[in-house]
């Protein structure tokens, strides 16, 4: 069974999400979890923009973490809207399936429009995770084409990806 909890500052399992493995395969496209977890919490503290981070759970055991933010004025989203971050499960859970149950749990507690209402959800993925492409593809995301340009990231090449609610 796959389910999401909420971390918080002083999760006693904040160890053991801090410990998790990233995949050599991904470590160039994703932040650690330590990262992950600290702009997560210093930005809700500076209320800079509503943002979850959620350990994932296989069996009772933390197989990963995922997170989400809640944009309201972005000059690249131009609407208002969810976006999955770049994520990952631990090297020793990759191809078990974790991935798109997690994606489609928080699909669901973002359906529940947990910070304000939103008819997007964006995800975003690097061309050479055709992984993560297959994953978003089956859940029903498409490609789209944002412009970084309007916070100085001409030249990113991240493939973004978006969800009608």
């Amino acid at each position: 069974m796959i389910e999401l909890r909420k971390i918080t500052l002083l999760d006693e399992e904040m160890k053991d999400c801090i410990a998790l493995n990233i995949p050599k395969e991904r470590e160039d496209y994703v932040l650690s979890n330590a990262l992950t977890l600290a702009y997560t919490f210093e930005n809700n503290r500076r209320n800079l923009r509503l943002r979850e981070s959620r350990a994932i759970y296989a069996d009772g055991k933390m197989v990963g973490v995922i997170t989400y933010a809640y944009f309201t004025d972005s000059p690249v989203y131009k609407e208002v809207c969810y976006r999955i971050l770049p994520f990952t499960v631990d090297r020793d859970s990759v191809g078990l399936g974790y991935e798109k149950a997690a994606v489609a749990i928080l699909l669901d507690e973002i359906r529940m429009k947990p910070f304000g209402e939103a008819a997007t959800v964006f995800a975003v993925y690097h061309p050479d995770e055709k992984d993560m492409a297959e994953l978003f593809e089956s859940l029903g995301f498409v490609k789209t084409d944002l412009d970084w340009s309007p916070i100085g990231d001409d030249e990113s090449e991240d493939i973004f990806v978006r969800l009608a609610m």
